[in-house]
């Protein structure tokens, strides 16, 4: 039940997060805009500034998103890579009976080392 509470509070704190990485951006540079165009009188820097404003947001929401699924990522590729290490020990030793391991109720791969990437 913990874990639920723990999941559904960092999900909120990820949408409010991703819409203030998102806005903020946005209206600065639409503020800095709006500035510029009256000091200089020069109407193109507030469409310009605001869609600078625009893709600064976008990559500052993906960079928190991507950042947010990474730990998640990384599982999902071990355990493919483990899988697929799992096939190859196969290969090379026919003989074994692997039925319970590929239906998931124990581990049994004696040379699967987890990788780090630096």
């Amino acid at each position: 039940m913990k874990e639920d509470s723990r999941k559904v509070l960092k999900s909120m704190m990820m949408v409010t997060q991703l819409g203030i990485v998102m806005m903020v951006p946005i209206f600065l540079c639409g503020a800095l805009g709006v500035w510029l165009n009256r000091l200089t009188g020069i109407d193109i820097i507030f469409p310009i500034l605001l869609v600078l404003g625009i893709g600064s947001g976008f990559r500052s929401v993906y960079m928190v998103t991507k950042s947010f699924y990474a730990s998640d990522k990384k599982k999902e590729n071990e355990k493919l890579q483990y899988m697929e290490d799992l096939k190859n020990y196969r290969n090379t030793h026919p003989d074994e009976d692997f039925s319970d391991v590929m239906e998931g109720k124990k581990k049994r791969y004696p040379e699967h080392k987890t990788r780090q990437n630096f």
